[in-house]
């Protein structure tokens, strides 16, 4: 009978106490990072379609803190950067990663700042759902920041996009 490369767990090896050395592995590191988001929300008391007109650009010219955007590419297009010049001194150049009529939403990814900022990256979305019960528009602004945001940034993220969406809806009740 051919014999085991391994002792039966009955054999006289396994009834004496023995110790078992193993070899340390090097820890993988994950290239994944987890990403803190921040979404605010608003129901605007005008339809969809106006609504989409305000945001649809990425212009962002509803918004009271922007002093300035210089676009580079066309308005409506993936790929296109925007430059947003802010009141308080801040420049951020953000480029628009998705846009859609359809689903009415635009995504724009950041991509540098002028202070420079603490965290790696920045993802904006702005998307509109129609209420149907009576023809308003249901507004969310989200970002989705890298994990080595801090939370003042978050903090700060959260009240800048209640500002934003409250400018929105009076730009709209302008019209």
């Amino acid at each position: 009978m051919p014999q085991s490369l391994f002792p039966h767990p009955f054999s006289p090896l396994f009834s004496q106490p023995h110790l078992v050395f193993l070899t340390p592995q090097p820890i993988k590191q994950s290239l994944t990072m987890s990403v803190t988001r921040v979404v605010e929300s608003r129901v605007i008391e005008a339809p969809i379609d106006i609504v989409w007109k305000h945001v649809r650009s990425v212009e962002l010219g509803f918004w009271k803190a922007v002093k300035h955007v210089e676009l580079d590419g066309g308005a409506g297009e993936v790929g296109s950067t925007r430059k947003i010049s802010f009141n308080d001194g801040a420049v951020q150049e953000v480029k628009v990663v998705e846009l859609s009529d359809l689903e009415h939403f635009v995504s724009f990814d950041f991509i540098e700042a002028q202070p420079p900022v603490d965290f790696m990256s920045a993802l904006h979305t702005i998307s509109l759902r129609k209420v149907t019960a009576n023809n308003t528009t249901f507004v969310e602004w989200s970002a989705e920041f890298s994990s080595d945001a801090q939370l003042a940034v978050i903090e700060d993220s959260r009240y800048k996009r209640q500002e934003g969406l409250e400018d929105l809806a009076k730009a709209v009740g302008k019209k």
